[in-house]
């Protein structure tokens, strides 16, 4: 008995570093590779599946891998364009929890959206998603704030912005691009989040 928890420990590591680890880290590299050829695409196609998909990919729990693109793309070209597609996404699952936390008269639904839209504003999507949009309404919050992602994301790629850095998005994500691109930044954010607002709130029943 004694031995119990050091032999789940030692299945445990073995598993993890021969199995689930490698697993993990091919899944990642994959994900990369597929990002920086999206990246290239032309017509605003890129925008509409990283704006569309990406937090799809945070569902999964290996959205850090996009770290490593970024400071790729910073060191190569200087400028990073994967940053405002990324806040386009969470902009679009933000609108999606406003949408919800706006509509609903239940109470305790409402103290749980309305928090968890300032937290999407701020970049955090996982309270969002995971408290709301994904479990609410059947899930469609969820995809609505997809199809807002991908909208702004479509914006943004036509725009062709590129963020100055990394690591914050949507409203932090101003200080990435306080030059001539800031009014077509928060135009892409507006109309992401606009969309799954009006997408959520239209289509979208609760409270039942």
């Amino acid at each position: 008995l004694l031995l119990t928890p050091f032999l789940v420990f030692l299945i445990m590591s073995t598993l993890g570093l021969f199995i689930i680890g490698p697993v993990f880290h091919s899944l990642e590299t994959y994900i990369l590779k597929a990002t920086e050829w999206i990246l290239s695409l032309p017509l605003g196609i890129a925008g509409i599946i990283i704006g569309g998909v990406q937090q799809l990919i945070v569902v999964t729990g290996v959205h850090h891998v996009f770290n490593f693109l970024e400071i790729q793309l910073l060191a190569k070209d200087g400028f990073n364009p994967f940053n405002p597609l990324l806040s386009a996404a969470v902009a679009g699952q933000f609108g999606a929890v406003l949408a919800v936390g706006v509509k609903t008269k239940d109470v305790k639904l409402k103290a749980l959206a309305l928090p968890s839209a300032l937290s999407a504003a701020l970049g955090i999507t996982e309270p969002a998603i995971y408290g709301v949009n994904l479990i609410k309404g059947k899930g469609k919050p969820f995809l609505m704030g997809l199809a807002g992602g991908a909208a702004g994301g479509f914006l943004a790629s036509i725009f062709g912005l590129k963020a100055s850095g990394m690591a914050v998005t949507v409203l932090p994500g101003i200080l990435l691009f306080l030059n001539s691109q800031l009014p077509l930044y928060l135009i892409s954010i507006i109309v992401g989040a606009g969309v799954s607002f009006v997408l959520t709130h239209t289509f979208v029943k609760l409270d039942k």
